[in-house]
């Protein structure tokens, strides 16, 4: 698993051989370390400045690691950032005591080097979901869904990518509201969801690109199974979203900017597929590109539909 790179750790530790050794560790391994020799310069460091993750050890002079990670939690720089302690007691009670004090984890002196860094990753890839995930559904957002992307292209396996979004969605948001309009979103959400657990992959993916745009990852195999369930499955809820008048008329009479009124039809969803069974993936970029080609055209079809993007070499 590829290490989040550029990533800035803070180490702090009294002990000049640990402060080496581990920073030449995590510097091998891509991240960039910052050291510091107390607790006060600690956090004075991470005021100016906050890092990604802190190592902090406990055993230290004048303000020992318990002390220095509540004050930590208590400036605004440091109260989100991932704290891990390094400590030589083991005991259940010293670990406790640096839980409740705001650390996240702990390592137990002596340890192998390899598991910090295997720790320290761990952490930066929770803490990236965290702040990535789309607040509305809580699946991955865009910078997870270019990871995604990027690793799958990278390991040249059959692969298809399906962008799902809905037409004449901004229509219904103004019609009835945007807190219906996000319960309309989170039913597309999980209809995504079940389809690729029914029809896909256990590795697959499915993440929210923003408001009524998502992504899934599968296999080519299994990508048009996925896109007719979520067809199906979207076509029967959504008519229950609109209001009586609405669903027999099969449309929401609307006025666009010029004042001009308009039917706007019943929400349909558009899939838009491409693969690497006849040309590979050079970038995200690319893939964006093309599948924006084939979504363009299947939502100027009327209804809900899917199609492939067809090129070859």
């Amino acid at each position: 698993m590829a290490v989040l790179s550029k990533r800035k750790i803070l180490l702090v530790d009294d002990d000049p051989l640990i402060l080496r050794i581990v920073t030449q560790s995590l510097t091998a391994s891509g991240y960039q370390v910052e050291a510091a020799a107390s607790g006060v310069m600690a956090i004075a460091l991470v005021q100016q400045n906050p890092p990604d993750l802190i190592l902090l050890d406990v055993m230290m002079p004048e303000m020992d690691g318990y002390e220095v990670c509540q004050r930590l939690r208590q400036v605004r720089q440091g109260v989100s950032v991932p704290i891990i302690m390094l400590t030589a007691m083991d005991e259940t009670e010293s670990v406790i005591k640096g839980l409740r004090s705001g650390a996240d984890d702990y390592v137990t002196k002596p340890f192998e080097i390899d598991e910090l860094v295997m720790r320290v990753e761990a952490h930066l890839r929770r803490t990236e979901r965290d702040v990535a995930a789309n607040p509305l559904t809580t699946l991955p957002g865009n910078p997870t869904i270019e990871q995604a992307l990027e690793q799958r292209i990278e390991q040249g396996k059959p692969l298809a990518v399906m962008y799902i979004d809905l037409t004449n969605f901004k229509t219904y948001n103004d019609e009835y509201g945007w807190l219906k309009g996000d319960q309309v979103i989170k039913m597309l959400a999980q209809r995504i969801i079940h389809a690729a657990r029914l029809y896909g992959k256990p590795n697959d993916f499915v993440g929210h690109i923003g408001g009524d745009d998502f992504i899934a990852i599968s296999i080519p195999d299994c990508a048009e199974s996925i896109a007719r369930f979520i067809i199906d499955e979207f076509d029967s809820a959504i008519p229950s979203y609109y209001s009586e008048d609405a669903r027999e008329r099969g449309y929401i009479q609307a006025v666009d900017r010029r004042g001009k009124t308009f039917r706007a039809p019943i929400m349909t969803v558009s899939i838009g597929i491409v693969t690497n069974s006849e040309q590979p993936f050079r970038n995200v970029a690319q893939v964006a590109a093309r599948a924006a080609e084939v979504k363009k055209y299947v939502k100027s079809l009327a209804g809900s539909h899917f199609a492939f993007d067809r090129r070859h070499k």
